[in-house]
């Protein structure tokens, strides 16, 4: 009699395991999606179409493509949608106002000016953003903005870091800035970082603006040539690298002269329009690049990339920024649904994550994680132009925090 109990209570403790583990895999798959819509909004065809427009729809095609093959969202397939702003702000709000009707657990965003406006509505919504441009007006106070790049302030403080250590200059280092003159050419000009070149004994000798779209520096190099600066640093993107470069050849600035860049002129496609004008410029850059194919996704895409007749040339940090972004969104979409399950799937819950967060794999392609206390990553490389490639001349380095001191 006692050993027909026991064999009757085992058994009755196997079903109710059974039936609890049954319980979870409902829970966990009820309201399970189809498929699972991810909304870019940015310009795709206006005046950022040369950094953004090729390389998001490649970038789009190619992470789709990957992440479905390899599972997608918990078996659910993922789709990525670009609304195109044509950087018009009336666009871009009316598009994130259809965007928002459909009640989506995260967006990415691509523009700064965009994250600005909807800084706030996001916050109301509570629906997290990741993003492409970390600006302080983007980072601070924090907010549902996650950048995916480190700060413009802490990239330049590391740039900061890598002169007085690897620059072979003793003494005092003579800096001059040329950049356009737009909220990216001045995002760098902080009290914070002020402070920073002076603690790291670097004298700014000189300061020049040049208008976005002009395509000759030479009146503002002609200037800065006067003060003999060891190094040159512009906050440039596109084909104003070319331009910087190309003035200062024309007024005869040393080839001993350094030139420094901000990240998205670090970038093979700026390089090709720039042409041996960029050999030897150095910058820091947030994201892998195509001459990382030691690792294996890496090399994957390259080759992919080649195999599909696209010009190289755009294979460009843009493309590195999208895909990178799209294996946070894949991480983070994965691990939100195993803790709560598709049901309860919003942008509370993936705001959580993303907050909690220690990391990112990105799939493989670099390491990620956010900064102590800050709504962007850490970790950026130091690199320069060879052969119209940007090569890492660092391992990954943690940015000095350049936060606004009412934020610390």
């Amino acid at each position: 009699m006692e050993k027909r109990f026991r064999v009757l209570f085992i058994l009755v403790a196997f079903l109710v395991g059974c039936s609890s583990g049954l319980f979870i895999q409902d829970s966990l798959w009820a309201g399970q999606p189809e498929e699972i819509v991810v909304h870019h909004l940015g310009d795709i065809t206006g005046p950022y179409a040369p950094i953004t427009g090729a390389a998001s729809n490649y970038a789009l095609v190619d992470m789709e493509e990957y992440i479905n093959k390899h599972g997608g969202i918990k078996g659910v397939k993922i789709k990525f949608v670009i609304h195109d702003t044509r950087n018009k702000r009336d666009i871009a709000l009316a598009k994130f106002a259809e965007i928002a009707a459909t009640k989506p657990p995260i967006i990415i965003l691509h523009q700064s000016a965009d994250m600005e406006v909807l800084k706030a509505r996001l916050a109301e919504l509570k629906l997290p953003a990741l993003c492409f441009s970390p600006t302080p007006k983007t980072l601070w106070p924090k907010g549902w903005l996650f950048q995916t790049l480190p700060a413009y302030t802490d990239q330049f403080a590391l740039f900061l870091d890598w002169l007085r250590t690897d620059f072979k200059k003793k003494g005092k280092i003579r800096l001059a800035f040329v950049n356009p003159d737009y909220p990216y050419g001045h995002s760098i000009f902080t009290p914070e970082v002020e402070a920073y070149i002076k603690k790291k004994k670097i004298d700014v000798v000189a300061k020049e603006f040049f208008p976005p779209f002009d395509v000759d520096a030479t009146t503002q190099m002609t200037r800065v040539a006067a003060y003999s600066p060891d190094v040159i640093y512009s906050m440039t993107i596109a084909s104003q690298p070319r331009v910087i470069l190309k003035g200062a050849e024309t007024v005869g600035i040393p080839k001993s002269t350094l030139f420094g860049m901000g990240c998205w002129g670090i970038d093979r496609g700026a390089a090709k329009v720039a042409g041996e004008l960029m050999e030897g410029v150095v910058g820091v850059q947030p994201y892998w690049v195509p001459s990382d194919t030691r690792i294996p996704i890496i090399k994957e895409f390259v080759d992919a990339f080649v195999a599909k007749k696209r010009p190289p040339e755009q294979m460009t940090m843009a493309y590195s920024g999208f895909c990178t972004v799209m294996g946070i969104v894949q991480e983070a979409l994965t691990q939100t649904v195993e803790r709560v399950g598709w049901d309860k799937l919003d942008g509370q819950e993936v705001f959580n994550t993303l907050v909690e967060s220690k990391g990112f794999n990105t799939l493989g392609l670099q390491p990620f994680e956010f900064a102590p206390g800050k709504r962007c990553p850490l970790k950026c490389r130091v690199m320069k132009i060879k052969n119209g490639d940007p090569v890492p001349i660092t391992d990954w380095r943690p940015c000095p925090d350049m936060r606004p001191a009412k934020y610390r």
